[in-house]
């Protein structure tokens, strides 16, 4: 029997192998032959925005050769990222990373259930321990990342959660391989990474179930959602937003006169630099956007980093500015649990950074990861105090 269900996995790891090589391929055949979104997909450029700027030049709503359907307009964005009109998230078979598990399916009703259950398991006066904790004890040269952006909410899930110490490590070493989630919807992963992706959220999954858990959705997914999708949004936005106060002394300034400015800094980090700037849908029946036709089972991806910086909606779209008249747009469905998780740590941290201390400098150059262009991950970002 044990010989029998090794061949089976066996085969199984060569055809998600070879769907990954398959996808990958063709991506990259798309971008060969001057497809901007595949450019866009491969997550490999620097600056994604002259693609997103070849993108918007072709329309509110553009057929990519790829298949899908993109669109960088900030007005017709606002209206595929609503309710209004039926579609589901991709996952399962839709996706590069097979982790159904994950909490990446459903409709609206049911991201708000989540949502107000996750609400009432990460406490306000938690999150503000957590971040009061962490960034008090930064000093001297420490990792923008490692030290502060990615450990906020690993800490603020143990602590919610109860976990000792070595399940604490467990929890950060499962978070960071199932953080590649959100980007493997779209770009094809690594074999490795997939399949340590695969495991880690089957890891999260145990590690966050209470001990009289059955495993009802009720009770574990709103969990494993903000950990296997959750902590790499709430880290990338935690990191933006450190960064904008970094780079702009003045607004350091307005956050230690008015700790409510932190919220300000954060909805226009929200903006200039979202955490998640590819959001894909499937649409579940035929419908029609600015002159062009839908069917149903096609995916239509918002370029949420793009349409956040839209020129025909905000002024001088490339100037960090809190405060503006226009709130940035922000994914819906599973995103209605993971944002407002990710928003309240990176306010927190903000006013406890600045509480702490000095403002610190950036330290040397930082270094993004391939292959996410949905999350456009942060690796590593030196900083100095002092």
């Amino acid at each position: 029997m044990s010989v029998i269900h090794g061949t089976r996995e066996r085969e199984d790891i060569g055809e998600l192998g070879r769907r990954l090589q398959r996808a990958h391929g063709e991506v990259w055949l798309h971008q060969v032959k001057g497809d901007p979104y595949a450019e866009v997909l491969r997550g490999h450029a620097e600056d994604p925005r002259p693609g997103h700027e070849r993108i918007r030049a072709l329309g509110p709503l553009w057929r990519s050769t790829t298949g899908t359907w993109v669109t960088a307009d900030h007005r017709l964005a606002g209206t595929l990222l609503g309710d209004a009109w039926p579609h589901a998230p991709v996952s399962g078979e839709d996706a590069h990373v097979p982790v159904d598990d994950a909490g990446l399916g459903g409709d609206a009703a049911h991201y708000e259930r989540l949502r107000r259950r996750a609400a009432n398991a990460v406490t306000p006066s938690v999150v503000a321990s957590v971040c009061e904790r962490v960034a008090g004890g930064l000093s001297g040269s420490f990792d923008l990342v490692t030290d502060l952006a990615e450990r906020v909410p690993v800490e603020l899930l143990a602590e919610t959660f109860g976990l000792p110490a070595p399940r604490r490590r467990e929890l950060a070493g499962a978070c960071a391989a199932a953080g590649v989630v959100l980007d493997g919807l779209l770009c094809p992963q690594r074999l490795d990474v997939t399949r340590r992706a695969v495991t880690a959220v089957g890891r999260l999954r145990a590690l966050l179930a209470a001990p009289d858990d059955d495993g009802a959705a009720g009770t574990w997914e709103p969990a494993v959602l903000l950990a296997a999708a959750g902590v790499r949004t709430a880290a990338r936005l935690v990191a933006s937003a450190v960064l904008a106060v970094v780079d702009h002394p003045e607004e350091w300034a307005r956050v230690a006169e008015d700790p409510g400015h932190a919220a300000r800094v954060v909805g226009e980090t929200l903006r200039y630099d979202s955490p998640v700037q590819l959001h894909p849908m499937v649409a579940q029946a035929d419908v029609g956007f600015a002159g062009q036709h839908v069917s149903v089972g096609e995916r239509v991806v918002v370029l949420v980093g793009a349409a956040n910086r839209d020129p025909e909606v905000f002024d001088a779209p490339d100037r960090f500015a809190p405060g503006r008249p226009a709130d940035a747009l922000v994914p819906g469905l599973y995103h209605r649990v993971t944002l407002p998780f990710a928003r309240t740590q990176a306010e927190a941290v903000l006013r406890a950074l600045v509480a702490a201390g000095p403002r610190p400098r950036r330290a040397g150059p930082f270094l993004r990861s391939r292959r996410s262009p949905v999350t456009r991950h942060l690796l590593s970002c030196p900083l100095v105090i002092g």
